[in-house]
């Protein structure tokens, strides 16, 4: 896939050079002529790199990088400020405003490549690195609670299920096993005492584990190899009657990853013995899940698949005693 860039600057013959000679390197490039359409873009493309021209009518372009640098979505765009004529205080200002380059435009077109191509080497690179730290994070919030020991390697493996019996590409699929991993993430924000609690949680503790998607989102959105999945993460507990959190979507407005997930999730939970109630059968668990259906929660359609695949394929494993459940947390 080839980088994208952004590419600020007025609109004029200038930008129109810049744009075809970026395109002639075979990147994709996409443009903006004013502050708050720079500001829009960049968080709707997530570009590999933003070249930013300070010849703006509307804002200079230091203050412009600082408001982009300002939206955790923008943290690891590497922004390239290029002014006309400079001096060592717009260096440091530069710096200051989070750019990552500062080029005056006298740069050749060489120089420009070999640029941009080691600024996007090393998003690259740290791209990866963080997702590393970031799953090891959450590995690590599983780790805290014993009787989760091991839930997102399952939940994998019944999200993963559901999903080839939907023929879901193969890239999908492999996005799917991240956000299994990956959904919970956002509870690194909950205190201990709410996670570790052995009782069921009350009204206050509840709401503040609710608000666990949408962190989870902020702290994978910077990371460009994570994009596709951020829905996921954010959606994972909304329910088609739209009554779920944190948006309450409804229905097809869910993403369908989310919406596998979410089953997978529950039925794990259902299935889990934990500190204040103990676990359901396989069986039992799949009726929890087809009432939930039934009640406007849960896609009928994909818990009629999941119980088949349950009932007539490979078996999940069962844990603990039969008897009713609670799963929120």
């Amino acid at each position: 896939m080839n980088s994208a860039i952004l590419l600020v600057d007025a609109a004029s013959a200038s930008r129109d050079s810049w744009k075809s000679f970026l395109q002639s390197q075979n990147y994709e490039v996409f443009t903006a002529d004013d502050g708050e359409s720079a500001l829009r873009q960049c968080v709707q493309l997530q570009p590999d790199l933003v070249l930013l021209h300070d010849t703006l009518p509307d804002v200079n372009a230091f203050d412009l990088c600082r408001r982009m640098k300002e939206n955790p979505f923008n943290h690891q765009i590497p922004i390239v400020l290029i002014k006309p004529s400079s001096n060592p205080a717009d260096v440091s200002r530069g710096r200051e405003a989070g750019a990552a380059e500062f080029w005056g435009t006298s740069t050749s077109l060489g120089e420009i490549i070999s640029r941009m191509e080691s600024l996007l080497r090393l998003k690259s690179y740290i791209d990866e690195q963080a997702k590393s730290v970031v799953l090891s994070l959450a590995r690590s919030i599983e780790a805290k609670r014993p009787q989760m020991n091991g839930h997102s390697d399952r939940i994998v493996k019944y999200a993963m299920q559901l999903g080839m019996s939907l023929d879901l590409p193969e890239e999908d699929l492999e996005e799917l096993r991240v956000a299994c991993v990956l959904h919970d993430i956002g509870k690194v924000a909950v205190p201990d005492e709410i996670l570790l609690k052995p009782e069921a949680l009350n009204a206050e503790e509840t709401e503040i584990v609710r608000q666990h998607p949408a962190i989870g989102e902020n702290i994978c959105a910077p990371l460009k190899s994570l994009r596709r999945i951020l829905p996921v993460i954010r959606h994972h507990h909304e329910r088609m009657d739209g009554s779920g959190y944190p948006d309450g979507l409804s229905g097809h407005e869910i993403p369908l990853m989310a919406r596998i997930l979410q089953i997978a999730d529950i039925y794990d939970a259902l299935i889990t013995e934990r500190p204040y109630r103990d676990a359901l059968s396989s069986e039992h668990a799949l009726e929890t899940l087809n009432k939930e259906a039934g009640c406007g929660w849960l896609d009928a359609s994909l818990v009629w698949k999941f119980s088949q695949i349950c009932r007539h394929g490979e078996h999940f494993p069962v844990k603990g005693r039969s008897m009713l459940a609670s799963y929120y947390t």
